[in-house]
């Protein structure tokens, strides 16, 4: 966490208005607290690094005063908060003022207040292995009241609210640790926004993990349209890399392109009731190519959108061609251009928002035959999937959560609650499988799931015609991949620190010997 240094000035100011002993002081010190706090949940979201560029963040003043609470100052009761800005010693200042109880208001420090940012990336870039390494043996990181500030209802905590309301995931500190080397000094193909972000996220769940018997609290964020989210930083939010620190070595298994999958589970119901002269793998076929070798498919996209001279290169293509293949089986429509609502704000679909920068690129992957068919089949499928969960349970056409403002159901919102509770089913049951296998679930990121062990092919396989047999869905299929972790970063850094110490050692004595021979 950051720490803020006030000057004294403050508190000089304020004890003039509160002259019982330490009374001004304690009244400061919750606000510095409080405020620390709140800065931190700010750091902790700024994906797009808007503090580094402009000193600025985002900050609800309103929670902020409510959090600090009232004082007696000069003889009345009162907001600290306010009182500090109406005499002039306000240690933030709002640059942009949010709505009210909503959104949060742009702020910056006041000249009377400095940060103090232990996992500034600047700062830790300049840092040494044996710094870095002072930094994370430093007690002071840790606090023991982190649960008090950040999980308020830890205060008095109750097992079974606890196991009611969070997850715990376990945290491989030495893994954890390794990556803040890696981010701090290696991470150099990463953007810095996202590196400082992965470093601030980093520090706190170590300093979690640390006190709290290497684990990380997770509360629990229940989506109405079946999935657990959970609030703030957790294993399902950080990026890739940092999830991969947390957990160290272990093994991932997510459902092979889960969506599709999951509707092609339907794919022969629809056939049955097509009138039609082609087969099932005719009618399918863009879907059935997509299950059987998804790499050759995405592949052939990318050849049809981007061509063979793209100034892009192939791993950006094949990630723009992923993302659009996604939308569409999420149901996204087709759109070459965005357009204007009728408050005036510009809208664009998800295909248009993907290739945003990439107009010709667009209208290729819309264009492209192998899209078309893929989109063609896909609503087919959405529209029987709607119907017949529409006619299996009436209930669903007025459900409030479905309906658009018009009062009209909305299928992509239908399709939503279908698809993530029907991916919650089998991957409790998958977890189910899995823990009866022996093995640790270590965390669950939405359709893939990782445990501390790999699976045998025995085992794999038993387990996908389990789910199938469970769920009716026949294309159900699982990934592996073994995630390292990280290790031995240090250890690399500290040998080339060495080599570099001792050719800059060599290389002045050899400038001291020419000297005094010339």
């Amino acid at each position: 966490m950051i720490k803020l240094i006030v000057d004294p000035i403050v508190l000089t100011t304020l004890k003039r208005a509160m002259p019982k002993t330490k009374k001004a002081e304690d009244a400061l010190e919750k606000y510095i607290n409080k405020l620390q706090l709140h800065i931190d949940k700010s750091l902790m979201s700024d994906s797009g690094g808007l503090y580094r560029k402009t000193s600025l963040l985002y900050l609800s003043t309103h929670s902020l005063a409510l959090d600090v609470g009232q004082f007696t100052i000069d003889g009345k009761k009162q907001y600290l908060h306010q009182w500090l800005e109406a005499h002039k010693v306000n240690l933030i200042y709002v640059k942009e003022v949010g709505e009210k109880n909503k959104n949060s208001s742009l702020v910056g420090l006041t000249n009377l207040v400095t940060i103090n940012d232990a996992m500034d990336l600047q700062t830790l870039k300049k840092k040494s292995i044996n710094e870095l390494d002072q930094l994370l043996k430093d007690q002071s990181l840790g606090n023991d009241d982190w649960y008090e500030k950040l999980f308020t209802d830890f205060k008095k905590p109750n097992d079974q609210y606890i196991r009611a309301n969070y997850d715990f995931c376990p945290i491989n500190i030495k893994s954890l640790e390794q990556f803040i080397y890696w981010a701090s000094l290696r991470a150099n193909k990463i953007t810095y926004s996202s590196r400082q972000l992965m470093l601030r996220q980093a520090e706190i769940i170590l300093s979690f993990a640390k006190d709290g018997n290497g684990e990380f609290p997770m509360k629990k964020k229940l989506s109405p349209f079946g999935r657990t989210y959970y609030e703030g930083i957790s294993v399902q939010s950080v990026h890739r890399k940092l999830r991969e620190g947390m957990l160290g070595k272990c093994y991932e298994y997510d459902l092979r392109i889960s969506v599709i999958s999951w509707k092609m589970g339907f794919a022969k119901l629809c056939y049955q009731q097509m009138k039609t002269q082609k087969t099932f793998q005719q009618e399918f076929s863009a879907c059935l190519d997509y299950i059987k070798d998804k790499k050759k498919f995405r592949e052939q996209v990318r050849m049809e959108t981007f061509g063979k001279d793209s100034h892009l290169n192939e791993e950006v293509q094949i990630k723009l061609v992923k993302r659009g293949l996604t939308a569409l089986s999420f149901g996204a429509r087709i759109y070459e251009n965005g357009w204007i609502d009728q408050s005036g704000k510009p809208m664009n679909p998800a295909v248009v928002e993907i290739f945003k920068k990439l107009p010709t690129e667009r209208v290729a992957f819309i264009k492209s035959a192998t899209v078309l068919k893929f989109r063609e089949e896909q609503k087919k499928l959405d529209k029987f999937i709607c119907n017949y969960f529409k006619s299996s349970d009436k209930s669903l056409i007025k459900n409030p959560m479905l309906l658009t403002k018009s009062g009209r159901l909305s299928e992509s919102k239908l399709m939503a609650l279908l698809y993530q509770t029907a991916e919650t089913i089998v991957m409790d049951f998958i977890a189910d499988e899995l823990k009866a296998l022996g093995k640790k679930v270590l965390a669950r990121v939405h359709d893939a799931i990782f445990i501390d062990t790999k699976l045998t092919n025995y085992d794999k396989q038993n387990i996908e015609f389990n789910v199938r047999s469970y769920t009716r869905l026949d294309f159900i299929t699982l990934d592996g991949e073994a995630i390292t972790g990280f290790k031995g970063v240090s250890a690399l850094v500290k040998k080339e620190e060495a080599e570099q110490q001792s050719l800059i050692a060599a290389q002045t004595l050899l400038a001291q010997k020419n000297l005094v021979t010339s």
